[in-house]
């Protein structure tokens, strides 16, 4: 996995008037071309070893890599701890400008201001905010839309110090210095996402080493350097790679970070152009489609969309058994509902029946079509009274049953009993391959299959029933 390091530029200490104004000296100052980058690929012995390409220009310019850590100087933005009250992303931006009224001098509407994620183990409502001038950060995000990754951060470079332990002097650096022109920029850590920065002159620091004030004598201080700071990103991933640590989701970049640009894709086809293949030849334009690097997101998207896909089958599926089973419960009462005394009495009495059938036989049949069953036979036996044709008539049962007896030859069957109702048949012995239980698993298969519902009643023996298994 590769790992491009970028360093921000110092923001010029002029260019207060408007955005565009700014902007515009900012471009004249040429601060587009003084990003610094490192490119970190493989294990850590690559750092041990000090192999890493570096460089400084453009973010354009830069090399295609997994992850991006962009590293903003302390020294251009201020990190306060402050109160702030529970509330969503949209009420919270309205919220805190009111809040850093009093740490500022001036305006509010100047200032980028955001609000870090909240600590473990630390109480909600104490949070750091991160105030940065409104105009050099929308320049930065800018400038930021063009590295060729799909996955970029941005955070304070103090966060990459240790944190001071009062009382014991450490090996590890808790204070970092940068030499510009004719001042130094001293960074310190203070805590877990707070850290301070100041500028001193540089005429009482001569040569290498640098003095420290005297609160300070006890800290030990590091330069700005690739040496330092790329064994240093590497380590601050690694801490924060967890869920539970308190800079996992930290990062300085707005939401709306190449929701709009899309410049991502487009450097990447570019770079691609740009890479040498054995020192000499350019890689063709038709090559940069069979980069993976190319379909990353668009694989990534893939994979949301098949398991959305899934999920939504999983749950219409869901919906449609609870769906059924609702129905068929809704039927049961309703027919319940309508059965006479009468019915009651013969439904209770066929119930115990069934029971010791399936219990001689060893099949379990289903019962919950009793109650449906005895409706049927209450509304058959009214339209028969009326003198109406119903499909529980001799000629229509015989009809059914001459379709299933087609199905497994035609001299299959050895006995047939019409109750009035129902039919009650048997199979010759051995026209049927196989055990009771397969040969009667095959035949209400094939029943099934032919829109007929028949029931097994023992070796041999099944009862077909009328109006095609209504209920099931």
């Amino acid at each position: 996995m590769s790992l491009l390091i970028v360093r921000c530029p110092l923001k010029p200490f002029s260019g207060s008037g408007s955005p565009g104004d700014s902007a515009r000296e900012w471009s004249e100052l040429n601060c587009a071309e003084r990003f610094e980058w490192c490119l970190v690929e493989g294990d850590d012995a690559t750092l041990e070893t000090g192999a890493f390409e570096s460089g400084i220009g453009t973010t354009e310019s830069m090399p295609y890599a997994d992850e991006v850590l962009v590293l903003l100087p302390t020294i251009d933005v201020r990190l306060i701890e402050a109160k702030v009250p529970l509330a969503n992303a949209k009420k919270l931006q309205q919220i805190l400008p009111n809040l850093i009224e009093e740490y500022v001098l001036t305006g509010a509407q100047l200032l980028a201001v955001q609000a870090m994620p909240p600590m473990p183990g630390r109480p909600a409502l104490q949070r750091v905010i991160a105030l940065i001038d409104r105009a050099w950060f929308a320049w930065l995000t800018k400038q930021l839309e063009s590295l060729i990754s799909q996955r970029v951060r941005l955070i304070p470079e103090c966060l990459l110090l240790a944190i001071p332990d009062s009382g014991n002097v450490s090996d590890v650096p808790s204070i970092a210095y940068q030499r510009v022109e004719q001042a130094l920029i001293l960074t310190r850590r203070t805590g877990l996402q707070l850290g301070v920065a100041w500028v001193e002159r540089a005429d009482d620091h001569d040569g290498d080493s640098i003095t420290l004030p005297k609160v300070l004598q006890d800290s030990s201080a590091v330069e700005l350097s690739w040496s330092w700071l790329a064994p240093s990103a590497k380590q601050f991933l690694k801490d924060n790679a967890s869920s539970k640590s308190a800079n996992y989701s930290l990062n300085l970049l707005p939401k709306t970070f190449r929701r709009e640009a899309g410049k991502g894709l487009s450097n990447l086809s570019n770079y691609l152009k740009r890479k040498r293949v054995d020192g000499n030849q350019v890689v063709s334009a038709s090559a940069t489609w069979i980069d993976p690097a190319i379909w990353r997101q668009s694989a990534q998207w893939s994979k949301y969309l098949i398991v959305s896909i899934v999920a939504g089958y999983l749950l219409h599926l869901g919906w449609l058994v609870v769906d059924n089973w609702r129905w068929g419960n809704q039927i049961e009462v309703l027919a319940a509902q309508s059965l006479t005394p009468v019915s009651i009495t013969k439904f209770n009495q066929e119930k115990a029946q069934d029971k010791l059938q399936d219990k001689a036989i060893g099949i379990s049949s289903s019962s919950g079509n009793s109650v449906i069953t005895a409706f049927t036979k209450q509304v058959t036996q009214d339209q028969r009274r009326q003198g109406l044709v119903s499909d529980a008539d001799f000629a229509p049962m015989a009809a059914k049953l001459q379709q299933l007896k087609t199905a497994f030859g035609p001299e299959v069957l050895q006995k047939l009993d019409y109750d009035g109702y129902a039919i009650n048949f048997e199979f010759k012995p051995g026209a049927l391959k196989g055990s009771n239980q397969q040969a009667s698993a095959e035949v209400m298969q094939k029943a099934r299959l032919l829109g007929l519902m028949v029931k097994a009643l023992s070796a041999n023996r099944y009862r077909l029933e009328p109006y095609s298994g209504l209920g099931q």
